[in-house]
């Protein structure tokens, strides 16, 4: 017989909960978290890593450790963002890493080595990103290359544009003699008597603008019509092309910005900088609770995923790990997050 359910998918009123172990799990998980891609399952995973954290190391919640992970975050909090948007709408971004390391290459190129003006060289540089992302839209929702393969095209690309852009060498301000500043170092400077903290207060207003977007205007309603169903978007009159298109606009500035702030925070910028990135960013999406087939989440949720990545970047370290754990246990995070959330498929 057919279990009576509300709107919600929750079971109707006076009836019991169900008795399946499958079905239970799934019953009882959306009761603390709620639905899939409510922002409280980030929530939950990221309280608890910081309890297995602290348990693991006391040091864990030192201010100066906690102050650590925040800022050390922002870079994958802003590419996340960015992910966010475009898995929204079922597509996937494989070259933000790219992105963040070749126009940072590009602007410290221009600021350091041929002492551009630093504010035409940051919009130079946003301008290109912005470009660039149309581009790779373009190819996606006009052309019909699956987003897979053309930023991964990216990827490749623009790692050899950051190799190529100083010889496969780092630029600094000692570049050159004497040296030059990049211009810009004010975005990684302090606040609240922190040093570096102007990062994640960065980190945090794209946050809240990307979530607002979302949430509040007829844009983010698109987004989430587009992953939810892309032929009843299109038959309803949405243009779900140029909606595309804007979604991997977003990504490739936010991880230019990431890039900016990253260049500005090491005082130097290196052809293989946030190596990794990509994946931890798709990883981070999808531990916020948007799901591959886009269609729901929060730019929220993907940014408590890329902070519980964080945490356990942060853990790895204090613990005197070697750096390769971080992949092993964000993949152990990953499969558990995906299998919460594909818990509702597996009871039909």
């Amino acid at each position: 017989m057919t279990r009576l359910t509300t709107q919600s998918g929750q079971p109707a009123a006076g009836e019991p909960a169900p008795t399946a172990p499958w079905a239970r799990v799934r019953h009882y998980s959306r009761l603390v978290l709620g639905r899939e891609g409510s922002v409280r399952r980030p929530v939950a995973f990221l309280i608890l890593a910081l309890i297995i954290a602290t348990i693991i190391t006391p040091d864990f919640i030192r201010p100066t450790d906690i102050e650590s992970l925040l800022i050390n975050s922002s870079f994958l909090v802003v590419i996340a963002a960015g992910e966010a948007f475009v898995i929204m709408v079922g597509s996937i971004d494989l070259g933000v890493e790219a992105l963040l390391a070749s126009f940072g290459m590009i602007l410290a190129w221009l600021t350091v080595l041929h002492s551009v003006p630093t504010g035409l060289a940051l919009v130079a540089t946003l301008a290109a990103a912005l470009v660039v992302g149309l581009l790779v839209g373009f190819l996606v929702a006009k052309v019909h290359i699956p987003s897979f393969v053309v930023t991964l095209g990216v990827y490749w690309g623009f790692r050899g544009v950051a190799l190529l852009v100083h010889n496969q060498q780092y630029i600094s301000p000692s570049s050159v003699s004497p040296a030059r500043q990049f211009g810009f170092d004010s975005i990684a400077g302090n606040a609240f008597g922190i040093s570096n903290f102007t990062l994640v207060l960065i980190a945090f207003v794209v946050v809240v603008v990307c979530q607002a977007v979302l949430s509040l205007t007829p844009y983010g309603l698109w987004l989430k019509s587009i992953g939810s169903n892309e032929q009843a978007a299109r038959r309803a009159g949405l243009r779900a092309d140029l909606l595309k298109m804007s979604v991997f606009a977003v990504s490739a500035v936010l991880a230019t910005l990431a890039g900016i702030m990253l260049t500005a925070y090491q005082g130097s910028i290196y052809p293989d900088s946030a190596a990794g990135y990509s994946l931890q960013a798709i990883a981070a999406v999808i531990l916020g609770g948007i799901p591959f087939t886009g269609g729901r989440g929060t730019v929220t949720g993907a940014a408590l995923g890329a902070l519980l990545i964080g945490v356990i970047n942060t853990l790895i370290v204090l613990l005197g790990l070697p750096s390769q754990y971080e992949y092993v246990f964000v993949a152990i995070v990953l499969v558990i997050a995906g299998l919460q959330a594909r818990g509702g498929d597996l009871v039909k």
